[in-house]
């Protein structure tokens, strides 16, 4: 290409941390450029679920991060003219034993005291939200806060109100390099050509640690992968979303709340469960460190189809039209990783989400908006730093 291309800020990835980051730039005036290798969505924020989960936060700096991106979904679903299919529905989670449930009173309480709402219920209250439910289930706790969304549509409609902001998107652009002189980013070379820019956010998802290596810094980001089945559409039949104990265990490594199978185990089986707006139910899903292998497997499969008529035993009724996997971009900790890159000026991170990508990303949009161009932000990051690895 033989035009010089030039940016204030080029943002790398073009999934729901990218896109996110793009459309709060463009609203504080910024001259944004996203190179995204292959099509927006096409990572992870196109293979997931729509879970907007506040009861699956630690409590602390996680939640209280979390607590702000909901508090962005609803003027989100306004501004965004792509309808995102937010849904403040809440969500339950359910508990097989006297155990779970324990270690589920005890978080709600730390919840509580981080300003989540978060009702423990008995197997008979349930029946409220969920008319039939697997005769092992003891209990569970109730976040009205959670709420779900479509994480395509998302991705979507925030790239292209950035766009209609002045935002260029690169799609089918490689990052080849990243040139730093003086310690100071100054260009990003790509398939498409040279970029000028003296700011780049690196929200490449599982592929940080490639873009990483451009500036000589490890970005600890392993790719963790997510197997999910799709129903046929029925009429409403779940009214919130439904999640397992189990599935906390694997997600936060909580000992207490693991699975004790050895197959689901080995798979990092837990259960989740929503109804999409088109009325498709998703149930998930595993955890699992494949390497970069996408494709989903027939164990799999048929031990989330197994899970979900443990807790709900109407499932085995539906009619599953197909399975997708996606690869979450997860830290050590399963915690984002924020900020600033020591010796390198104008390099930010904002990856690792760990699939907490599409609940985060309206808060990380924020904040990253905030750090590249007044060189602070409005919460506290610094938990979230490159550097608590080291």
């Amino acid at each position: 290409m033989s035009e010089i291309l030039s940016s204030e800020v080029v943002i790398v990835g073009g999934g729901v941390i990218g896109a996110a980051t793009a459309y709060f730039l463009c609203k504080e005036g910024a001259e944004v450029m996203v190179i995204e290798a292959d099509d927006l969505a096409s990572g992870a924020s196109g293979a997931c679920d729509g879970f907007v989960s506040l009861q699956t936060k630690m409590p602390g700096v996680h939640l209280a991060m979390a607590l702000e991106s909901a508090r962005l979904f609803p003027s989100l679903a306004e501004d965004l003219e792509v309808n995102i299919e937010y849904n403040p529905c809440g969500g339950l989670m359910l508990a097989t034993s006297q155990e779970q449930m324990k270690e589920l009173r005890a978080r709600a309480k730390a919840l509580k005291s981080g300003g989540l709402e978060v009702e423990m219920l008995s197997p008979a209250e349930l029946k409220e939200y969920l008319p039939e439910v697997g005769k092992g289930i003891k209990g569970g706790s109730f976040c009205p806060q959670d709420a779900q969304v479509n994480p395509i549509s998302l991705t979507l409609g925030l790239a292209q109100k950035a766009q209609e902001m002045g935002a260029t998107i690169l799609r089918g652009c490689q990052v080849e390099n990243i040139v730093v002189t003086n310690n100071r980013v100054r260009e990003v070379h790509t398939t498409a050509g040279n970029i000028h820019s003296r700011r780049v956010v690196c929200a490449a998802g599982i592929g940080s640690n490639q873009i990483g290596k451009m500036i000589i810094v490890d970005v600890p980001v392993l790719p963790q992968r997510g197997q999910i089945l799709v129903t046929e559409q029925r009429d409403p039949i779940l009214k919130c979303l439904v999640s397992g104990a189990e599935y906390l265990g694997t997600k936060a490594n909580i000992p207490e709340l693991l699975p004790t199978d050895e197959e689901a185990a080995k798979l990092g089986l837990g259960f989740t469960a929503e109804q999409t707006a088109s009325g498709n139910v998703l149930l998930g899903s595993t955890r699992e460190f494949v390497g970069f292998d996408s494709n989903t497997t027939p164990e799999a499969m048929n031990a989330i189809a197994r899970n979900a008529m443990r807790f709900l035993p109407w499932v085995e009724d539906l009619d599953v039209i197909r399975s997708f996997a996606g690869l979450r971009p997860c830290s050590p900790d399963g915690l984002p990783i924020l900020g600033t890159v020591k010796g390198v000026k104008g390099f930010y991170l904002a990856t690792g989400h760990s699939g907490d990508g599409v609940c985060l990303a309206p808060i990380t949009g924020k904040l990253l908006s905030e750090l590249v161009l007044d060189g602070e932000t409005s919460l506290d990051i610094e938990p979230f730093s490159l550097y608590r690895f080291k």
